[in-house]
């Protein structure tokens, strides 16, 4: 169940209005009917609380952004060089797009395993069952019974003599694992994955920055401290373990 109020979900509303590209025809009938596309593209995300639904926000909007960028790109074919900006501005809103609905699949999936096991029943403890009550003794003495003859003897059993224990092998002495990245590490990757999410789950995929990830993202700056790679490809974070999620298709397909 959404936990979002009616007055945050009307702000989100009119946020959308005031940040989509114009229609072609700039004219109320049809700044009505985009918006109530986006509205309901909105919807469709199923935000269940604030934050999932500012990510649902950037979604609809770098997906309009992106087909309005392809708009222009059709309409400048005759420019070259514009029409190569558009496509790029095109490409960099999809990407864009497509990262913020990962992370939204992620906060959702987060949300309802929460919910799911605030909501299971606690176990109940078993209960052993009642003992019948002991019968009351008999009024009188007991009979008396015959006594029963000496069981014979019988001889102790011989155990086999048991085989030598072989010596236990030593057990293998643990490798020195290496320390965690610090919180300082942890917060430029952080950022980093913030401003360039495809760069930076390329080089958690790669385990560091490779020869070919310079060339693919030759047009980012990307990190050079060893601490701050370190914690791209081993933080544990929730930003850094989401960039692991980015399988080498989907890096090819980005790049």
């Amino acid at each position: 169940m959404s936990a979002l109020s009616t007055i945050a979900r009307h702000e989100y509303y009119a946020e959308l209005g005031t940040s989509l590209p114009p229609p072609v025809l700039d004219q109320p009938e049809y700044r009505d009917r985009r918006h109530t596309t986006a509205v309901e593209a909105f919807e469709a995300l199923r935000p269940g609380d604030a934050y999932e639904a500012r990510l649902a926000v950037q979604v609809v909007l770098t997906g309009a952004h992106a087909a309005d960028s392809l708009r222009e790109a059709g309409v400048h074919r005759e420019d070259f060089s514009k029409m190569t900006r558009c496509r790029a501005q095109a490409a960099s809103m999809m990407r864009e797009e497509r990262a913020a609905k990962r992370m939204l699949a992620q906060e959702q999936k987060l949300r309802l395993a929460t919910e799911a096991v605030a909501g299971a029943p606690k176990a109940q403890p078993a209960i052993a069952p009642a003992l019948p009550p002991q019968a009351e003794p008999h009024a009188g003495p007991p009979p008396v019974q015959a006594a029963a003859p000496p069981p014979a003897p019988v001889p102790p059993a011989v155990a086999p003599p048991r085989p030598a224990a072989p010596n236990p092998a030593p057990l293998p002495v643990p490798a020195e694992s290496a320390p965690p990245p610090s919180p300082e590490a942890i917060a430029k990757a952080e950022a980093f994955a913030d401003e360039e999410m495809v760069a930076a789950a390329q080089i958690r995929h790669d385990r560091g920055v490779t020869p070919q990830c310079k060339a693919h993202y030759r047009h980012v700056t990307l990190p050079t401290d060893p601490a701050v790679i370190d914690a791209l490809v081993h933080g544990t974070s929730k930003v850094l373990t989401l960039l692991g999620e980015l399988g080498g298709e989907t890096l090819d397909e980005a790049a």
